[in-house]
């Protein structure tokens, strides 16, 4: 059985088809403290995370903690539209997430994967940045 951690950040429709998708898996949701006991009634076999507030901007500690120690073999998150737009501040949750794959789910069911970081790619790209623009400061001068 895979353990799936799904943060729900789209409407009900897509999050109903997404658990439809997945079927019996063990599955962790972050959740909206306002949504939190309604979601529990209506999914029982799904273990939501509250995440004590109505948005993912700046969640507690002990919610990154808590998901951050887990490994997880899929994780998603979920769009209202067919494309999400300002979800950085997910993206640094999820950075800090130890998993094997991960989606963004939109409303019609496709999912999108997310490449996982490339700590060392990113560096080469970092200092290519830093080369040209050191170029084009000493073509100034």
């Amino acid at each position: 059985m895979k353990k799936i951690l799904v943060f729900r950040t789209s409407t009900d429709t897509t999050i109903k088809r997404l658990f439809h998708d997945l079927g019996k898996e063990n599955i962790d949701c972050l959740i909206q403290s306002s949504q939190w006991e309604r979601y529990k009634k209506k999914y029982p076999n799904i273990n939501f995370i509250d995440i004590c507030q109505e948005g993912f901007y700046n969640l507690p500690i002990k919610i990154i903690d808590m998901i951050s120690k887990k490994r997880y073999d899929q994780l998603y998150i979920t769009f209202s539209g067919i494309r999400g737009g300002n979800y950085g501040n997910i993206m640094e949750i999820v950075e800090k997430i130890n998993f094997k794959n991960a989606y963004f789910y939109n409303c019609n069911g496709e999912k999108i994967k997310i490449p996982k970081k490339n700590k060392i790619k990113d560096l080469f790209i970092r200092i290519y940045i830093k080369f040209i623009s050191l170029i084009y400061r000493l073509k100034e001068e």
